[in-house]
């Protein structure tokens, strides 16, 4: 039994000796290792950005004892020296577009080490043209090809073309391939052109964009603009010329045709016979009620031309503005006024007025004939559309007479949603955020973003904002159109998200404490597997100086272990 228990403690023992030998030199490994993956010096900074010609220093520091140092490069190296912990690589003009400095140190014995310092050498455009692929006026629809020559310029997978029209960004041009030397590059931009494009100027615009360690604002070369001719067909002016005119007996009307177009439509009337008028340009018609019930107006130029059919119908009433054309405005006063002729001038009328399908009953009474009776009208944003009209009820001999519908428009300023476009917005860092800016009016608003500076971003209708944590906190939408303007403040919350780092932090505990468990777990395996004996038949040993007789205690002799003997 004695002999079991010494040599479980004798394992034992031999087991943690083995256990802290081997921990010992599994962190020698380590300090060794990880010194020599790294080499011990320091560039600042770190990567250079330099134009071609230009002045460029940078320096190399250690803070291990070492029997040299220094630089080597093409251009500006620098001799190796023993007594300095800093040296400095510097160029006044840098001419070597693949150049690749390394700093080196020998540091102990005969081992050296290197750092090499990225260099990128740039060169802006000589110079940046813009031209389309045909000559003369373009035809709208058709496509054309616009051709950006960008000349002497590096290194090209830095480079972007940027197209613009006006001051709207179209359209971006990037590059793939690699160049570390200067090259000739060409962009190319397909359009179809409309009528809005005709005198509008295009351009392209070469930038550099060579990181946080190149030139801020990045560098840029634009071109001349190119200023656009566009042919189109005439367009009809259809909310000066009806397709329906009602013409009151005695009183003549002017018809009026205008036409948009390029180059400038002329314009001809066909009063459903043989008979044509013919004018350039605008043309004007004089009509009665003798006047043929079918006109018809072309406006024609050498793209093409278009027909507009008017009908003319003879009226005995009418219902229209006092001293007033075109939309009305939400807040301001009107008038109406039903004009009666043709009546017997002995008899009088009754005039109801009308909105849609309800009856109006603002005015009910009796009204002397060949004159006007009038409605005070106060438009707001739902009577957009509304349509008015006014009936003149006489005796049985004079049956009621009903105006023509007169259709209003109603103009109001703008109204931002409020809902989609909430006065504070948080941004979490890394998740970046769309504002969506929305807004009601009538014409349809312009939507334009002010991002605290002179930075603006603008859009029809619309607009959506992409936001991250570097967007300014204050933000301002603004709507407008031709009644007014509304700005909305929107303030930018910037917070953290935090989840990651949880995330993280969780799963470093749970390796842990896998590993700890399966340490103990291995401990107690081969402990308890080295502690089984079995004592069936043994017998006691002879008695020999190594044992304790008769009550005394011999001491037990004890063998020097060597490290072979501890791990075999």
């Amino acid at each position: 039994m004695q002999k079991w228990s010494f040599s479980l403690a004798t394992s034992f023992r031999v087991f943690y000796m083995r256990l802290t030998l081997l921990g010992f030199c599994f962190l020698h490994f380590s300090l060794v290792t990880g010194a020599q993956a790294e080499c011990p010096v320091q560039l600042n900074p770190q990567r250079v950005v330099v134009r071609y010609g230009g002045s460029v220093a940078a320096n190399c520091n250690t803070s291990v004892p070492h029997k040299g140092m220094g630089w080597e490069a093409s251009q500006g190296g620098v001799r190796m020296t023993k007594n300095q912990s800093l040296i400095t690589w510097r160029v006044s003009e840098l001419t070597e577009w693949d150049i690749k400095p390394f700093c080196y140190i020998n540091y102990k014995d005969e081992d050296q080490c290197k750092e090499e310092l990225p260099v990128t050498v740039y060169k802006t455009p000589d110079s940046v043209f813009i031209s389309v692929s045909h000559s003369g006026p373009m035809m709208e629809g058709e496509p054309y090809e616009l051709q950006c020559d960008v000349h002497n310029v590096a290194p090209v997978q830095d480079l972007t073309v940027n197209w613009y029209k006006g001051q709207t960004l179209l359209n971006q041009t990037t590059f793939t391939e690699a160049s570390e030397t200067p090259v000739n590059k060409i962009a190319t931009l397909l359009i179809r052109p409309d009528r809005a494009d005709d005198g509008a100027q295009y351009r392209c615009e070469a930038e550099l964009d060579l990181g946080a360690e190149g030139p801020q604002p990045h560098p840029t070369i634009s071109s001349n603009p190119l200023s656009m001719t566009v042919y189109f067909k005439p367009i009809i002016n259809e909310t000066k010329l009806p397709s329906v005119v009602h013409v009151f007996r005695g009183y003549p009307e002017v018809l009026v045709c205008e036409a948009e177009g390029n180059p400038k439509p002329t314009i001809s009337w066909s009063l459903g016979t043989n008979d044509t008028v013919h004018s350039t340009h605008s043309e004007k018609l004089n009509i009665t009620e003798s006047t043929p019930e079918d006109l018809y107006c072309t406006a024609s130029n050498s793209v093409g031309s278009i027909t507009r059919h008017v009908k003319v119908s003879i009226q005995d009433i009418s219902i229209s503005f006092v001293n007033h054309s075109g939309p009305v405005i939400v807040g301001k006063q009107y008038e109406l006024q039903c004009f009666i002729q043709n009546v017997d001038p002995s008899k009088s009328v009754v005039v109801r007025w009308y909105k849609l399908s309800q009856t109006n009953s603002t005015d009910t009474t009796k009204t002397p004939v060949s004159s006007t009776s009038k409605l005070q009208l106060s438009p707001n944003k739902t009577d957009d559309g509304a349509q008015y009209w006014c009936e003149a009820e006489g005796t049985q001999h004079y049956p009621t007479m009903s105006s023509e519908h007169l259709s209003i428009t109603v103009h109001y300023k703008p109204i931002i949603n409020e809902i989609k476009l909430p006065s504070t917005v948080p941004v979490f860092r890394g998740y970046p955020e769309v504002l969506v800016c929305e807004a009601e009016g009538n014409p349809k608003p312009t939507i334009s973003w002010s991002l605290g500076t002179n930075d603006t971003v603008h859009s029809t209708h619309s607009e959506k904002l992409n936001i991250t944590e570097s967007t300014p906190e204050d933000l301002y939408c603004t709507a407008s159109n031709s009644v007014g303007r509304k700005t909305r403040h929107v303030k930018v919350v910037l917070k953290e998200d935090y989840l990651p780092l949880i995330a993280g932090l969780i799963a470093v505990i749970v390796a842990f404490i896998s590993v700890i468990f399966i340490f103990i777990f291995s401990i107690y395996y081969k402990t308890a597997k080295m502690g089984h004996y079995s004592l069936k038949d043994a017998k006691p040993s002879a008695q020999n100086g190594n044992i304790a007789q008769n009550g005394k205690h011999n001491p037990i002799p004890m063998k020097k272990l060597s490290q072979s003997n501890i791990l075999a």
